[in-house]
């Protein structure tokens, strides 16, 4: 369980087909984005430094097991925060911050917002604001004090941000300005009384009620701009710029004033402060456990990514691919994908699994070697029965395949058909053979991406690679052909073949189509039974000898297995 498992666990929200969770090393805020079909969520990326610390949100902790823990803590408290954004009952463009609000409006609808998921989780999950307490204390602890923040907007807006998340302000913004935050402080309490009725069962019109709000925010703070920032706590989600925070590192506070600090924030949320000697008593153990497994799993999984990689490496000189890399994770691009060939895979399987049968003769003959089980259950039944032999046939034959995709440009229109179509075959070829050594899934377009190695199995890992695809670059087919043709043609399985997902534009290069048939050719000449499938295309029939053209899940049942089934049962015929 790496640390996108860990989120999905941490995760209120459960539907992974609505929110999508990625990992983003260029961020140091997490972020809330929309898209077409709901939400994604971007974390920053945990890293272990050179010296052994690990770095998160900005904040460095200590590289052994309690520093992990308070990296646990602080992770599970941003994704909570972020995934219950997406549960709350306002319109979208309420709950995501625009790039068109202004400064003001951005922060008013992050506050109503927020005011929303802490009832939220004090009605429904009240332990898990330990973890937010502890996020919360930990950013507080680095805000810097009103008097070092020099724009008056700003020292109003994080005083109002610490007084709603702890309860209290590092120092007064001022005598005015104090006045205000006490009164939205109030406001926004009478909100939270508000929004629990409406969890309990209240009807109001919470878009009506939201608006009002983020408007009577917004009258209060606008005679103390300009407004230059959006103040936010760091496990938080990004809602503009930030200067706040103070350059200090780790943990300045001494432990009696973080737990005190950690007790207020738990309050001024509404939670129940229990009697126990230190915080540290607050978290199971299996809690902890679980931020150390995280780690481990993301620092092993690294260290086999580099394993595949350098294994590859070589190949890269023989072509004109810039890079050769596997892609980032994205699990719920997968699921999305995955619904426009819903079933697809199975009746594809099935006829896949014709090719087991020899030449479609059936097990049960008239003739060849006894079946003593059936001869016996004939003979007790009292029976007579002629079809108890078995086909005298050839051991089972062995198969090693090759998936490609094509995640070029040119692919941006079809991409996500294109995508299903790729995730339909892999899931046939999984259930086809059996040994998870006997199958690869690469992906291309003028960078080689590395779906499924031969040495992984075809794990949820492996399934996020296939949703973390981005079609983007030229179209380096020859290439992605050589490489995966020169492994497979390595292999001694009975039968080999490579399939090709494209919509057949090679495109990058002088003479890249005689390239390409070059490409197709010569693994054909070393009995590699190479398929084209054209995503809503005809143009693949140009280049391979077998070749389908799928524009809906029924073409890939019909013509493509129909095409793989028949080559298959031709190359056995060959051979004996």
């Amino acid at each position: 369980m790496g640390f996108i498992d860990y989120a999905w666990a941490a995760s209120l929200q459960k539907d992974n087909t609505k929110v999508k969770i990625l990992q983003d090393e260029t961020i140091d805020q997490p972020l809330l984005l929309s898209d077409n079909f709901g939400f994604t969520i971007k974390l920053p990326t945990v890293r272990i430094q050179k010296d052994k610390s690990i770095s998160f949100l900005g904040v460095k902790f200590s590289g052994d097991n309690a520093g992990k823990s308070k990296v646990g803590r602080v992770f599970r408290a941003s994704v909570m925060h972020l995934t219950t954004h997406t549960l709350a009952p306002f319109s979208k463009d309420r709950i995501v911050i625009s790039p068109s609000d202004g400064i003001v409006t951005a922060y008013a609808k992050s506050l109503v917002n927020d005011v929303y998921l802490n009832a939220y989780i004090q009605a429904w999950y009240p332990d898990r604001l330990f973890d937010i307490a502890y996020a919360n204390a930990l950013a507080y602890q680095r805000i810097k004090p009103s008097d070092h923040i020099f724009t008056t907007s700003t020292k109003l807006m994080a005083a109002l941000l610490t007084q709603f998340y702890v309860g209290a302000m590092k120092n007064s913004p001022g005598v005015e300005e104090e006045k205000v935050v006490t009164k939205l402080h109030g406001d926004l309490m009478a909100l939270k009384e508000k929004f629990m009725g409406t969890i309990a069962g209240d009807e109001i019109n919470v878009n009506e009620v939201f608006d009002e709000n983020v408007k009577l925010i917004k009258e209060s703070l606008e005679p103390f701009g300009p407004f230059l920032e959006s103040p936010s706590f760091k496990h938080t989600e990004s809602i503009g710029r930030c200067s706040i925070y103070s350059e200090l590192e780790g943990e300045p506070m001494s432990v009696e004033d973080f737990e005190g600090l950690f007790v207020q924030s738990l309050m001024a949320m509404g939670g129940d402060v229990p009697t126990v000697d230190h915080i540290e008593q607050l978290w199971r153990i299996e809690q902890e456990a679980e931020a150390l497994q995280a780690f481990n799993s993301d620092y092993y999984q690294k260290e086999r990514d580099k394993k595949i990689l350098s294994k590859i490496q070589p190949y890269l000189s023989l072509t004109r691919f810039k890079s050769i890399s596997i892609p980032e994770e994205d699990y719920t691009q997968y699921l999305r994908a995955k619904t426009h060939v819903q079933g697809t895979s199975r009746r594809v399987l099935d006829i896949l699994r014709s090719v087991y049968n020899y030449l479609d003769e059936e097990p049960r003959q008239e003739m060849g070697m006894l079946d003593l089980a059936a001869v016996i259950q004939s003979l007790a039944a009292n029976k007579p029965a002629t079809d108890v032999f078995n086909l005298d046939q050839y051991l089972q034959p062995s198969f090693a395949w090759s998936l490609i995709l094509d995640v070029s440009r040119s692919m941006q229109v079809k991409g996500e058909f294109g995508r299903g179509l790729a995730i339909a075959v892999a899931e046939a070829a999984r259930e086809l053979m059996i040994d998870p050594t006997s199958w690869t899934f690469f992906a291309f377009s003028d960078r080689f991406y590395i779906l499924k190695d031969s040495t992984e199995s075809y794990s949820k890992r492996t399934r996020s690679r296939i949703g973390g695809l981005k079609f983007d670059g030229l179209t380096y087919i020859p290439d992605a052909i050589a490489i995966a043709g020169k492994m497979l043609a390595k292999r001694f399985e009975e039968q080999r073949v490579l399939v090709v997902i494209s919509d057949g534009w090679p495109y990058g290069y002088a003479n890249m189509p005689l390239a390409l048939k070059e490409s197709v050719d010569n693994l054909v000449r070393k009995n590699v039974i190479v398929i084209g499938i054209g995503v809503e295309t005809e143009r693949m029939g140009n280049f391979f000898h077998l070749h389908s053209s799928i524009y809906t899940p029924k073409d890939l049942v019909k013509k493509f297995a129909t095409v793989y089934a028949h080559a298959s049962e031709k190359g056995l015929e060959g051979d004996s």
